[in-house]
């Protein structure tokens, strides 16, 4: 199941607006990508369901250095590789790891109050809403590859399994689920 279905459909509509916007991608193109993108949402599982993945890998219909350029370009904030990243601040904070693949997006660090957040999905403001609301302070966004991205995660998980993660009491944004 996918966690926080909203959050979900409402990033990934907001990332192809913003899309054809910067005129990264064409309707028509963006049409075709959110019938996948609903179907991967009714499998339930959040490491496809969304639309990035889409256009980059199924479609093969968007460049991802063209949208990294237009972000910093644009947006005014820096780039990172999380490659050699140490994420231990994941474990300080454990947050749900199906809404980093569902808005490929993951706070990686805090550093004198600022959280570190690095995204895919900056062009989407609800994506960048619900991760600013997770963390008390102010936040410092960094964009980043889909790769870097989905390669951080996966050592996070490598490192700490799921159900270790599911005995950590007060994921933040498990807790706002719940509310």
């Amino acid at each position: 199941m996918i966690p926080n279905r909203p959050l979900v459909l409402r990033s990934n509509r907001f990332l192809g607006s913003a899309l054809i916007e910067k005129g990264l991608l064409k309707n028509e193109d963006l049409e075709a990508a959110n019938e996948r993108l609903l179907e991967a949402i009714q499998s339930g599982d959040a490491r496809t369901a969304n639309l990035l993945n889409i256009l980059l890998y199924d479609l093969r219909i968007l460049e991802e250095p063209d949208l990294i350029d237009a972000i910093m370009e644009d947006e005014d904030i820096g780039i990172i590789d999380l490659g050699n990243y140490d994420l231990s601040f994941l474990v300080e904070h454990p947050i749900d790891m199906d809404l980093c693949w569902a808005t490929y997006t993951i706070p990686f660090d805090q550093v004198e109050g600022f959280t570190m957040i690095a995204s895919a999905y900056y062009l989407s403001k609800p994506a960048v809403s619900f991760w600013e609301e997770q963390f008390p302070g102010p936040v410092l966004w960094y964009v980043s590859s889909v790769g870097s991205i989905a390669e951080a995660i996966e050592r996070h998980l490598a490192e700490n399994p799921p159900e270790e993660a599911a005995a950590q009491e007060g994921s933040p944004t498990q807790a706002k689920e719940k509310a």
